[in-house]
């Protein structure tokens, strides 16, 4: 790894509650290792929205001792008080991630050269049976790309939200995301370089062809016991002269081992479907 590279380090799913404590403690070794310039939390960062699984969850962030930015999920809504789940759903979130939350909120790193926004793509409830799904507020949107689009022209800009937009290939769950394609449309448009998710499980990384230039949706893999496709894992992003890469670690019982997923000076890996997005209605 290049030191003079921007690196992010990308967890998503870790579900307090059903962590995996040794996975836990690999990425933390790891993390002291590499030094990123911060850590992405993609959402679900509980599995039922407990004050005591969100304290769990912000005592082992403080220990990081990196700069961390955040998204609701979900499961960052409470389960069992239909009350506040109704009324205030996302109050618990925002007070446990107090200093971290990035929703509506510009992020900057490396004097700039990184910009960084997230919006909440979950809800408490919805007018659908599956709540999990997520929804896209094309206004919360616009708001999020309108931060995003100051600054240098040549910063690269991120924008993070727990459910990918577009259900990637390999996914072992439904993604139904209510007005995602809209949304990839308005971040081809916002010159967005990389969406980074959640919620599948699995890492992976989805190209999105047919844009003005190259953009990709990212999605981290789980750190919980809630296991799909892949063993516990996690992604490293680094950026330098232009260049996006994604590497995911594999949590083994052998070690870590490393694979990259994604690099734009190559174009869509074999692992990308590559999927077009898809002509306006």
């Amino acid at each position: 790894m290049n030191p003079d590279a921007i690196r992010l380090i990308h967890i998503s799913d870790v579900h307090f509650g059903r962590e995996d404590r040794a996975a836990l403690e690999q990425l933390g070794s790891f993390t002291r290792r590499v030094r990123p310039d911060a850590v992405i939390f993609a959402g679900d960062i509980t599995q039922k929205g407990r004050h005591s699984e969100f304290a769990a969850a912000r005592e082992w962030l403080d220990n990081l001792e990196f700069p961390v930015i955040a998204a609701p999920g979900n499961h960052d809504t409470p389960l069992i008080n239909m009350t506040a789940r109704m009324l205030k759903p996302f109050a618990r979130y925002t007070r446990y991630m107090d200093g971290m939350d990035c929703v509506d909120r510009l992020v900057e790193l490396r004097g700039g050269a990184v910009r960084i926004v997230a919006i909440n793509s979950a809800r408490g409830v919805q007018g659908r049976l599956n709540w999990a799904d997520g929804v896209i507020d094309i206004e919360d949107l616009e708001t999020a790309l309108a931060l995003l689009a100051g600054g240098r022209e040549d910063a690269w800009r991120l924008l993070i939200c727990h459910h990918p937009l577009h259900e990637p290939g390999l996914s072992q769950v439904s993604v139904q995301t209510k007005r995602g394609t809209d949304a990839l449309r308005l971040c081809v448009r916002a010159h967005v370089d990389a969406i980074l998710t959640g919620h599948i499980h699995d890492a992976f990384a989805h190209a999105i062809t047919n844009t003005r230039r190259p953009m990709v949706q990212m999605g981290s893999g789980t750190l919980s016991t809630r296991l799909r496709g892949t063993a516990p894992s996690f992604c490293v992003l680094q950026m330098e002269n232009g260049r996006l890469t994604q590497d995911v670690v594999s949590i083994e019982l052998a070690g870590l081992t490393v694979r990259r997923n994604h690099d734009s000076s190559v174009g869509a890996p074999p692992q990308s479907d590559g999927t077009p997005l898809p002509a306006p209605r």
